[in-house]
């Protein structure tokens, strides 16, 4: 009866007292491979931008009323806390006036009828409605306080005015546009970068320098730092927007809309143009690591290790690998997620 058992599970009994089974040994992992080719390539690349104030907000007043002055032009550079646009505040004031009259009462009342109280004059019901109607006093003159204060726009922030919507003297309903305000504390660039750039800059920004030139104001160089990364892809195109910070003082010429050329180049690699180790941009190990790394080969054991790199810049499938290979080496360009070092692969 153990035999017979033992066979209807796959395994033997040779002893004839225990139960043994046969594993079936597990197949190799199959994986693609390329080889590391020595060739000469360019460290950089170029991409169109468009210059973006740090913020763009369009600014409405909360109350209606007739607009009584407006105080900018589309084009003026105001500093923060400058009066951009006022409504007429008379029927506010006279709003303010009432509520503060009503105020004033309630609050005479309701010590009245404190007072009583104390003294046994007036019953609790009594207390409890003064009490009541200077709260809600209280409450209608904070209110009109503060349609009194929204009858005025402020800048709040240094900003440059891109475009006025109304003329003065014009009756302005709330949230109706008034004016468009620009941040420009700090000028950035938005660029559309391919898959492929995105995949390394993401994660690893610190090795590029990233330039700006413009067109329109000849010989202004701005150095740029990444400030934002938009993880989804357009989907027409399969880029991702990066957005950049230009570093230092801002030529006062340059406005947002102005377009800039970004050139992206490898930090500390000198010539423009040098001979590297390049590999499938599918090749590089993107698990969170340290650091980038890929998987090599050996034709004579079959076997894949890890090896630390330092990548450089991709070039249509392919990406420059600047430290850590020498050329000639057999590289797993598919199916590395899955291994482990020692591992005894089957290649394609």
């Amino acid at each position: 009866m153990p035999t017979a058992l033992a066979q209807a599970l796959g395994g033997t009994d040779s002893a004839g007292d225990g139960l043994q089974t046969e594993v079936a040994p597990t197949a190799p992992i199959t994986v693609d491979v390329a080889t590391a080719v020595l060739r000469d390539i360019e460290n950089a690349r170029a991409f169109a931008g468009r210059v973006e104030a740090a913020r763009t907000v369009d600014f409405a007043f909360q109350v209606s009323g007739q607009l009584l002055e407006l105080a900018v032009d589309a084009g003026d550079r105001v500093a923060q806390g400058a009066l951009i646009a006022a409504l007429d505040p008379a029927d506010f004031e006279l709003a303010v006036d009432r509520a503060r009259a009503t105020f004033d009462l309630a609050r005479t009342e309701f010590d009245r009828a404190t007072s009583l109280a104390e003294r046994g004059v007036t019953a609790d019901a009594q207390l409890q409605i003064a009490r009541a109607q200077f709260a809600q006093a209280e409450v209608a003159l904070r209110e009109a306080e503060r349609h009194l204060s929204q009858t005025t726009i402020s800048a709040p922030f240094d900003a440059l005015v891109a475009r006025t919507f109304v003329e003065e003297f014009a009756n302005i309903t709330p949230a109706a546009p008034v004016v468009r305000l620009q941040d420009v504390s700090e000028m950035r660039i938005r660029l559309s970068v391919p898959e492929d750039l995105a995949a390394i800059a993401q994660a690893n920004a610190d090795m590029f320098d990233i330039v700006a030139l413009f067109p329109a104001i000849p010989g202004y160089e701005a150095e740029l730092v990444r400030r934002a990364f938009a993880t989804d892809a357009d989907p027409a195109a399969q880029t991702y927007d990066f957005e950049f910070a230009i570093i230092g003082d801002v030529d006062p010429r340059l406005l947002p809309g102005m377009t800039a050329n970004v050139l992206v180049s490898l930090r500390d690699t000198g010539d423009r143009a040098s001979s590297v180790v390049v590999v499938p941009v599918s090749a590089i190990d993107t698990t969170s690591e340290a650091e980038s790394t890929i998987w090599l080969y050996d034709d004579t054991t079959g076997q894949v290790r890890r090896q630390p790199i330092r990548i450089g810049l991709p070039q249509d499938n392919e990406i420059a690998v600047l430290e850590g290979l020498s050329g000639g080496e057999t590289v797993v360009s598919g199916g590395w997620w899955r291994l482990r070092n020692g591992e005894v692969v089957d290649v394609r």
